[in-house]
């Protein structure tokens, strides 16, 4: 197992819960190889421990569940697992959602001054991403709707950093909802706020 292939492992993985499940052991082990692997596990636990706190704080909108599953039904036959793996990516929406919204209206003249990058990558709805690991040509149909409808929109750069695309206006969705799962290249403010990795998105060029 090569570095990159250990990545798309750990993405799912969870410190403490996961430590002896099988399908994960590979992975760690590179983990112990590989100090640069390491780190990046590290600043990944770090950001989700930011938030499941972040989360506590966060009332999901009524009616998020039932947009969520409208738009990628679950199959008569529940596999109960994938059934909490969306239950999970429901409230972590919803938590990524109101905490950007409340991290720009708070703070939104320290988030412009933020450090400027040039980022190329997949688009990913991020809700599916999260819970599935969705991504990719296959999923592309069901993260257009879901981006279109308002849920987290991000990128995944080519070195495998994931970022919440954020902009002063609505419009960041609505430019990138037809290019789901398409290569694009943004350039904006990067911040990391409570263990948030964001672009503030000031350009986007498609390809």
């Amino acid at each position: 197992m090569n570095t990159n292939e250990a990545k798309e492992k750990l993405l799912l993985y969870r410190e403490r819960i996961d430590d002896a499940d099988p399908r994960f052991q590979e992975a760690l082990a590179q983990v112990r190889r590989d100090p640069e692997l390491a780190e990046w596990l590290r600043e990944q636990m770090n950001c989700y421990d930011a938030i499941r706190s972040k989360l506590r704080e966060v009332e999901p909108r009524s009616d998020l569940a039932e947009k969520i599953v409208r738009n990628q039904p679950i199959p008569f036959r529940r596999d109960w697992t994938q059934m909490l793996k969306l239950a999970a990516a429901i409230i972590l929406s919803a938590g990524i959602t109101a905490v950007a919204m409340t991290l720009w209206q708070r703070d939104g003249h320290r988030l412009m001054q933020g450090r400027e990058i040039v980022a190329k990558g997949e688009v990913l709805d991020l809700t599916c991403y999260v819970a599935y690991n969705w991504s990719g040509p296959k999923h592309a149909s069901c993260a257009m709707d879901c981006i279109k409808s308002g849920l987290p929109v991000g990128i995944k750069t080519e070195d495998g950093k994931v970022y919440l695309l954020t902009g002063k206006e609505a419009h960041v969705n609505d430019e990138l909802a037809d290019y789901a799962a398409k290569i694009v290249t943004v350039r904006g403010k990067k911040t990391a706020r409570d263990g948030f990795a964001q672009i503030q998105v000031e350009e986007i060029r498609k390809f």
